[in-house]
C-alpha cells in the first residue's frame, strides 16, 4: 500500500460503506460520496446470511446484528393457490453454529445505520452527502454535479444497476428490463389476523409469480416481496409508489394468507420496481477505477444474495488494497471475485425459474439447492486468497 493513499467510494449503499469501513480499519484514507442529501435506506427487509455475517463479524458489527435482527426456525415453501406447504428448510441457531456466523433478517435501514455509524466513528467526516456524480476518468479524476472536482487515487464504482461510474469508463449497453416486475412492502405484525401474523417466514410460489415474506424488527414488522412476471410497466426506481389494489390485480387466486397480508399493508409502505439486468462486462477495472455490487454484477434477487455479494466485494477489495500496489491489487480483487458472482448470478436465475414454474408441486421432489455444494454460505471473504 503507497503513502497516503486516497480511496474515494461512489455510493453509500451496503457494499460501498462495507467497503469503506473495511479500508478505514486498515489505515487507509477514504471518501464515500453519496448523491442522496440525507443518508436512509429505502424500508424494506434484508437477510443476512452466514456469507455476509462472517464480514459484518470482521468488522465488529455481528453482535449487533444478532441482537437487531429476527433467526427464523424454518422457511416454507408453500403453494400461492392453496396455501399448503411443499417444503421446510432449517434456518435455525444450528445453521449459524455450522456456519460461524449470523442468519439473521433485518430491516434494511437497520444494516445501513450500523455500517454508516461504524465509518463515522472510524473515520470522523468521510461520507459526502449531496454529491452526484456525472463523470470520472479511468485516472481517478472525479467531477459531481455540484461542480466539485476531486481526484483520487483509487476510485471505486458502488452506485448500483444504473452505474455512473461503469457507464463513464466502460463500453456498455444499457440496462435491459428483465420481464419482472417487483413489489415491496411492510406490515406492522399487530395488523395481521392472528393466523396469518404466527404463519412462519418463507415464500409462495406459483406460476409467473412468487411472494416472500418474513419478520423483522424483533418481529413487530412483516416484510415481504411479491415478484410478477409483467412486460406492462418498466421503470427501476425502489420508491415508486404502488397501491393494494394495483398488487392484488396480478394475484386474483392467491391464498387467504398472502391476499390478507397484502390488504394489511399501509399504502406508504408499499412500493413497485421493475428488475433491471446488464451483461457482463470483460473487465470490472479500468485505470484506477474499479466496480463491485450491482455496478459490477447484478443479480436477479431470488437467493437473496445481492447485498450479500456486495458485501463480500467490499471486504475483498479492501484487503487487496491493503497488501498490494494498486494496480496488482485491482486485478487481484476481480480475480478473487469474478466466479463466485458470476454462479451467484447463474443460480439466482435458475431458482427463480423454478419458483415461477407452472408445478410448485416439483419444489417438493428432489434437491432444490445444495446451499453446502455451492459454498453459498461457506464462502469466507475474510481469508479467501487474493
Amino acid at each position: 500500500m503507497p503513502e497516503a493513499m486516497q480511496v474515494a467510494v461512489i455510493g453509500a449503499g451496503l457494499g460501498g460503506l462495507t467497503a469503506a469501513l473495511a479500508l478505514a480499519r486498515r489505515g487507509i484514507a477514504v471518501t464515500v460520496f453519496e448523491q442522496a442529501e440525507a443518508l436512509g435506506e429505502v424500508g424494506a427487509g434484508i437477510t443476512v446470511s452466514p456469507n455476509a455475517g462472517r464480514v459484518l463479524d470482521h468488522l465488529g458489527l455481528g453482535e449487533a446484528v444478532r441482537a437487531r435482527g429476527v433467526l427464523p426456525g424454518t422457511q416454507h415453501i408453500r403453494d400461492l393457490a392453496t396455501g399448503a406447504t411443499i417444503r421446510t428448510i432449517a434456518r435455525d441457531s444450528d445453521l449459524e453454529a455450522r456456519h460461524g456466523a449470523p442468519y439473521r433478517h433485518l430491516h434494511r435501514a437497520d444494516l445501513h445505520a450500523l455500517l454508516a455509524s461504524a465509518l463515522e466513528a472510524a473515520a470522523p467526516g468521510s461520507i459526502r452527502l449531496g454529491h452526484r456524480l456525472v463523470a470520472v476518468t479511468p485516472e481517478g479524476a472525479m467531477r459531481f454535479a455540484n461542480g466539485t472536482a476531486v481526484a483520487a487515487d483509487i476510485v471505486i464504482g458502488a452506485d448500483g444497476v444504473r452505474s455512473t461510474v461503469r457507464d463513464c469508463c466502460h463500453r456498455t449497453m444499457p440496462p435491459a428490463f428483465t420481464g419482472q416486475v417487483a413489489w415491496r412492502g411492510l406490515v406492522p405484525a399487530e395488523a395481521l389476523p392472528d393466523p396469518v401474523r404466527d404463519e412462519p417466514p418463507g415464500i409462495f410460489v406459483g406460476p409467473a409469480r412468487l411472494v416472500l415474506r418474513y419478520p423483522v424488527r424483533g418481529g413487530a414488522l412483516a416484510n415481504y416481496a411479491i415478484f410478477v412476471e409483467t412486460a406492462d410497466w418498466q421503470e427501476e426506481s425502489w420508491s415508486t409508489p404502488s397501491t393494494r389494489a394495483e398488487l392484488l390485480a396480478h394475484l386474483p387466486d392467491a391464498c387467504p394468507s398472502v391476499h390478507a397480508l397484502v390488504a394489511a399493508t399501509p399504502e406508504p409502505w408499499l412500493f413497485k420496481w421493475a428488475l433491471f439486468a446488464r451483461e457482463p462486462l470483460e473487465s470490472w477495472t479500468a485505470g484506477r477505477v474499479t466496480l463491485l455490487g450491482d455496478a459490477a454484477h447484478a443479480m436477479l434477487p431470488f437467493m437473496g444474495q445481492g447485498a450479500a455479494t456486495a458485501i463480500e466485494d467490499g471486504l475483498v477489495l479492501a484487503r487487496a488494497l491493503a497488501d498490494f500496489p494498486p494496480a496488482e491489487a485491482l486485478a487481484r480483487y476481480e480475480a478473487a471475485r469474478r466466479a463466485r458472482t458470476a454462479m451467484v448470478q447463474l443460480q439466482s436465475r435458475l431458482l427463480g425459474l423454478r419458483f415461477q414454474g407452472n408445478d410448485p408441486e416439483s419444489l417438493g421432489r428432489g434437491p432444490l439447492m445444495n446451499e453446502e455444494d455451492l459454498g453459498l454460505f461457506g464462502y469466507d471473504a475474510v481469508t479467501v486468497p487474493l
